[in-house]
């Protein structure tokens, strides 16, 4: 079976357990906060009124641990925590390009050159036990960031906080900032003052009793079900219209998409080979899906610091000996597409995308692939494989054991790759071993995903930096180019108002891109996020993204829930 796009965004949402999250009615269940959740699974909670409409939440597999730390990105907390019960400043939509809207904070201005940002608060915010939300508490959140070493093992650019006003607060850094308004507003999860200060070891703080500004607070807790419910004090007036959400686990993801195409669940991130057939065929009255297929590409990953893939002309004819429709086909089901050469995520940043490649795209041709590596010196042996010194030209792709389309999609690379004289194998290992070697750079070629943001600033630093070269980021290739590190720079150095000197330099890093291939791209890949209409409507669609639909991204999750509207 096919692995879950739960799976493939792993990473992304930087949290161990990844969920589908789903909606049911509410049967008269209490759903206070210490309320107790049913023994049995979400169809028992089904056929309430419409005022108790809740929404069951399929967080994982096995036991659940009570853990709800919001500053811990790499903690394995529940579901719900991020975006639900805690909230960021602002919310970034990267279903969207340059939609930022107003969360926790309702404007922001750049000051001393790009190294300050002073923020204007929402009045009369809550947090969910009643006391006020104030310029104090977000001051707070970044000097006890800065200043808590377990939280900020890499450093903090954090330089001060100065609270102007019970709702105006100015932060100042130790260097520009324009490029990461996305990291200080969008990233960081607020939390109250008059409990974390309290807390001096905040990474081993589980937070069972939680106080946030979300929509939602905790209710009951099991290893088996929890239970988030409405927050009465949320500032959001009138929001949200359901009851609360209930969390479940499934023995494995089998039965968690058995859930899904039967009706007992109504809100899924789910990969199916085939959607229509499996999903919306069900009930087309009420199932429908959106494929949010602008967050990432999936890249044949070439480690530049060892041979073969330091050599260009390999990367070269590897990139032209791929057929990738045939790929997203047979291994992607037809669900990605095709990626930009320029390696930028389209169409959502088209007006970021050089002219020079306007309708570029990547080559598909065998015979000069060929070629290119013969110029390069290379001589086909007796077994028809490519050879210089002596040596074969044998590369091997590392990916993780069980993520299925990869594995699919490595058998059908083979194959190309051999009849072009290229002998390509592949080795599955452990999620913990496959991050073991991204981090060591331990491997010759790998198959992986380069994840976007708001603006193509944040991949191309992401990946292209050399800064960025693990454990500092995701710069998996080990890429240097002393142009393309300028050119971030100055992005990074540019007031976002000055579009066109902005333009300017991402051009020349796509020149850089196109030019080096520092990776080999793929597909530009998807995730599927189902949805059913039978108990609550007002879920995103294709014609109001108004946030990502995947279930398990944060904030998108809490916007999500809290736009929820009950079928009368």
């Amino acid at each position: 079976m096919r692995r879950t796009s739960v799976k493939r965004t792993m990473v992304l949402v930087a949290a161990a357990t990844l969920a589908l999250l789903t909606a049911c009615s509410g049967g008269g269940v209490p759903l206070t906060a210490g309320s107790t959740a049913p023994s049995s699974g979400p169809a028992a909670a089904s056929g309430g009124a419409a005022k108790d409409t809740i929404v069951n939440v399929i967080a994982g597999t096995g036991q659940f641990n009570e853990n709800l730390n919001p500053l811990v990105q790499g903690a394995p907390n529940l579901l719900g925590t991020w975006g639900m019960i805690y909230e960021t400043l602002m919310f970034f939509n990267q279903s969207k390009s340059g939609d930022v809207q107003p969360l926790l904070a309702t404007k922001y201005e750049f000051g001393d050159e790009g190294k300050s940002i002073t923020f204007t608060l929402r009045d009369g915010v809550k947090w969910s036990d009643g006391k006020p939300f104030t310029a104090e508490d977000v001051a707070f959140n970044f000097l006890y960031r800065r200043d808590k070493k377990d939280l900020n093992a890499g450093g903090s650019n954090t330089k001060d906080a100065q609270v102007l006003s019970p709702t105006q607060v100015k932060i100042s850094f130790t260097e520009k900032m324009y490029t990461k308004l996305w990291d200080v507003a969008g990233h960081q999860y607020m939390v109250p003052k008059h409990i974390w200060e309290k807390i001096d070891k905040p990474t081993k703080e589980t937070n069972a009793k939680p106080v946030g500004t979300g929509p939602f607070m905790m209710g009951e807790f099991t290893p088996q079900s929890y239970t988030m419910v409405k927050n009465p004090n949320h500032w959001d007036t009138g929001k949200p219209k359901i009851a609360g959400m209930r969390f479940w686990s499934y023995n494995n993801n089998d039965a968690s998409l058995q859930a899904m195409v039967t009706g007992q669940l109504d809100w899924g991130g789910m990969f199916m080979a085939d959607p229509d057939k499996q999903f919306v065929a069900k009930d087309p009255e009420h199932n429908a899906y959106k494929n949010e297929s602008q967050l990432y590409v999936t890249n044949l990953v070439p480690n530049l610091t060892k041979a073969p893939m330091n050599d260009l002309a390999v990367r070269q004819a590897i990139n032209l000996g791929l057929d990738r429709d045939k790929i997203i086909e047979l291994a992607f089901a037809g669900f990605g597409k095709p990626a930009s050469p320029a390696g930028i995520v389209l169409p959502l940043f088209q007006d970021y995308l050089s002219p020079k490649y306007a309708t570029a795209k990547l080559e598909f041709n065998q015979d000069k692939a060929r070629q290119t590596l013969e110029a390069a010196g290379y001589a086909k042996d007796g077994d028809g494989y490519y050879a210089k010194d002596g040596k074969r030209l044998s590369v091997t792709c590392h990916l993780v054991s069980g993520w299925t389309d990869y594995v699919s999609a490595a058998q059908v690379i083979r194959q190309q790759l051999k009849e072009v004289g290229i002998e390509f194998k592949s080795k599955e290992v452990s999620f913990n071993a496959f991050v073991d070697m991204q981090q060591k750079g331990d491997f010759q070629l790998m198959m992986w995903n380069a994840y976007g943001g708001p603006h193509p600033y944040y991949m191309y630093d992401n990946i292209l930096n050399s800064k960025s070269i693990p454990p500092a980021n995701q710069n998996m290739a080990r890429y240097k180019n002393p142009a393309v590190d300028a050119a971030l720079k100055v992005i990074a150095d540019t007031p976002p108002e000055q579009t066109d000197a902005i333009k300017q330099a991402i051009y020349a890093i796509q020149d850089a891109v196109v030019a080096d291939l520092p990776y080999i791209p793929l597909q530009q890949s998807s995730a599927l996020a189902e949805f059913r209409t039978a108990n609550v409507t007002g879920w995103p669609s294709e014609q109001n993204p108004y946030a990502l639909g995947l279930p398990f991204s944060h904030p998108d999750n809490g916007i999500v829930a809290k736009n929820l509207q009950p079928v009368q």
